[in-house]
């Protein structure tokens, strides 16, 4: 019978029991009832096992037991000179000197000759050998201490002391954790969603204490270890930082297949999102932060338009950016100079002459041999527009301007930006670009460095190019891993490949390109002219030439109740507006009469800021006669002090819109003066260096 002590030999039978010998020749007598019940056979013999050792015993696989039994059979061998502990159960040859008791030698002595047997045994085994030189063993045999320490188990503990402790360790089983405890903790895990901060997992425990403590709950238990470890469980199943656990949120209510975009221009997904490099203020000469606005086609994975805006961006900006989406440009490489993005749509002269009808169509395709040369960005009129509920994309400026091209909007659920992921994934993409330049900050601030502001910046404008080279240079020509088509899902394509794909089965989609397009997606405001102009905000606009016959028309002219004319206006550049005027099919510019005279950048935001200003002052009354000089002292200490941060950022923001209001009206006002070229007419504004220049001394010269 396989006890504690290893194998034991029936001596005996009785009425009441069974005597056994151990191998030490001790006898003791076991009661019937304390016999286990044989549950194997071996060889047509039965297995006996103790009753004491069988729940452990059978708890072990059948490695762990060889194991074990391997041991006992050298610690037995050590003690009595025989491996089975008893000279009934010899094998032949045995004892071999000089274990057992009958040479004379030390148990330690004994231990070091044993030591020596094994590595004699490993070197022959072939196992063992090819273990040694594929690395998994360092030596093949064992040492004496380790041997003398299985002597000294084995006498403590028996045949228990020579099992391995990583087979019996107890595994951590969450039941021995009071139910009460786990429920709380559970429901405490629970609310770390992403959009509560994180918290540690001792606060955690803290918190769920107390909840245990206001429900008079004081009997649980909750072992130390034990709980520790089911609280780290919960914490890593939650997410170890805020944007895992809003991640893992959003995988519960997120789609479980991909969007079947098949066709290009089928739904652009728009986002905003914020630049993390700093860029430099040219007008405050400071570092500050700005936005990100990107249009992407969801079937093509082509950034079709990129526009870097100030902080934060509006809607009529998220107009501008689908005015982009509308036209076709271009990058020219030539040696090391690269091109902005620049506008394509309208071809300057068209030579028909030997002209040959041929089927034609634009292709993107890529070579990757080299830059040099054009690297279009194709155009396309969205069928949908996807994005989340920002207040910019749910403006009535942008919902009136999809309404009028019967543009579809499809909004993202709230707190649900998993609705776009494609254009999230850009968001990830794009660091590539990003960090390639000074200024990075990194996406938190975990991630900044402490000099960043004390590098040399880009400015906003430089910030637009070097992302719109990163586009037309890289990330166009770049691998895509989210583009599978079914049937060659082992191809690897970019995505102006898959644009060229999909173009050939739908045929050209190209957007049919006008030199006033833009004027489509500015907002309209409707103006009486009169003998002085049309005046909106107390701005007054005027333009002889094309105002004249029309200050005195008829009512319904324009529009039926009243003689208002329609005007264009940008709201990032109030320094003129336009009008379309019918008799030349030309949309004129119309200039604020003191344009000339304006240093700082005049949006609607500056004008708002002056209209609240005079209005918490009390409006124009306070300028009351023998008030001047209180109302000078009062000002004075306004004039004097130090902008604020909040006025430095309106500020800034105004002069980038407007540099970048400049640029677009430049392209349009280039593209209509080509195609419809008019004979230069002179200015009707005084030059500013004619106003700031000394005046001349009249006495002198008389």
């Amino acid at each position: 019978m396989l006890t504690e002590t290893g194998a034991e030999l029936v001596v005996r039978f009785d009425p009441t029991g069974v005597d056994l010998r151990d191998c030490l020749n001790n006898i003791r007598h076991r009661d019937w009832n304390d016999l286990p019940l044989v549950q194997n056979i071996v060889d047509g013999r039965p297995v006996a096992v103790a009753r004491t050792l069988r729940p452990l015993w059978d708890s072990l696989d059948d490695k762990a037991r060889e194991r074990a039994l391997n041991k006992l059979e050298i610690v037995l061998e050590i003690v009595t000179g025989y491996r089975d502990g008893h000279p009934e159960l010899r094998r032949p040859g045995e004892p071999y000197p000089p274990f057992g008791p009958g040479f004379g030698v030390s148990e330690s002595k004994r231990a070091v000759a044993m030591a020596s047997v094994l590595i004699q045994e490993g070197r022959n085994d072939r196992k063992v050998q090819r273990r040694l030189r594929d690395g998994e063993l360092t030596s093949v045999g064992t040492n004496e201490s380790t041997i003398r320490n299985w002597v000294r188990s084995w006498r403590q503990k028996g045949l228990l002391g020579l099992i391995d402790g990583r087979h019996i360790r107890k595994s951590l089983s969450w039941e021995v954790i009071d139910p009460r405890y786990r429920a709380i903790a559970e429901e405490e895990f629970a609310t770390l969603d992403g959009d509560r901060s994180n918290l540690a997992i001792q606060e955690m425990h803290r918190r769920v204490l107390v909840k245990l403590r206001n429900a008079g709950i004081d009997d649980y238990h909750a072992p130390q270890r034990t709980t520790q470890k089911f609280l780290s469980n919960l914490k890593h199943q939650r997410g170890e930082t805020t944007r895992s656990q809003r991640t893992k949120k959003l995988q519960t209510a997120s789609g479980s297949t991909q969007y079947p975009g098949v066709r290009p221009g089928q739904v652009v997904a728009i986002d905003v999102t914020r630049a993390d490099n700093l860029v430099y203020d040219t007008f405050n000469g400071r570092p500050l932060s700005v936005e990100i606005i990107t249009a992407i086609d969801v079937a093509t994975r082509v950034v079709l338009a990129l526009r870097v805006v100030p902080m934060s961006a509006n809607g009529f900006e998220a107009g501008l950016l689908l005015y982009d989406v509308c036209r076709p440009f271009s990058m020219l490489v030539a040696g090391t100079t690269v091109s902005d993005w620049r506008w394509v749509g309208l071809p300057e002269t068209v030579d028909l002459s030997s002209a040959v009808v041929k089927v034609w169509r634009q292709d993107l395709e890529v070579d990757f041999d080299t830059l040099q040369g054009e690297h279009p960005i194709p155009s396309v009129m969205p069928d949908a527009i996807h994005c989340d509920n920002a207040a910019i994309f749910t403006s009535v400026h942008f919902r009136a301007l999809l309404r009028d091209l019967q543009i579809d909007l499809l909004l993202s659920r709230p707190g649900n930006p998993t609705d776009n992921p494609q254009v999230e994934r850009w968001h990830e993409t794009i660091q590539r670009g990003l960090q390639q330049i000074p200024g990075y900050k990194g996406r938190n601030v975990s991630e900044r460095g402490r000099l960043v502001a004390d590098e040399p910046l880009l400015t906003a404008r430089e910030l637009q190019l070097h992302l719109r080279k990163f586009i037309a240079l890289d990330y166009h020509r770049h691998g895509h891993d989210g583009l599978i088509q079914p049937g060659v899902e082992a191809a690897k394509m970019c995505p102006l490949d898959l644009w060229d794909v999909m173009v050939e089965a739908t045929g050209r989609i190209d957007v049919p390109q006008r030199h006033d397009l833009i004027y489509q997606f500015l907002p309209i405001k409707w103006g009486t002219i009169g003998p002085a102009g049309v005046e909106f905000s107390n701005l007054r606009y005027e333009n002889p030439l094309v105002f004249e016959p029309l200050r005195y028309v008829e009512v319904g002219r324009f529009r039926e109740r009243d003689r208002a004319a329609p005007f264009f206006y940008d709201p990032n550049d109030l320094s003129r507006i336009w009008f379309h005027d019918e008799s030349t099919d030309r949309i004129e510019p119309i200039e604020w009469v003191g344009r000339s005279k304006a240093d700082a950048p005049m949006t609607d935001v500056i004008l708002d800021e002056l209209c609240r200003k005079i209005r918490r002052r009390g409006g124009n009354h306070v300028f009351k006669r023998g008030l001047t000089t209180q109302l000078i002292i009062n000002e004075l200490g306004e004039l004097t002090s130090a902008r604020s941060k909040a006025d430095r950022r309106k500020t800034a923001a105004a002069a980038q819109r407007v540099e970048q209001s400049r640029i677009d009206h430049a392209e349009a006002e280039a593209a209509q003066e080509r195609a419809h070229p008019v004979r230069s007419i002179a200015p009707r504004t005084v030059p500013t260096s004619s106003i700031r220049r000394a005046w001349d001394n009249l006495l002198e010269t008389e």
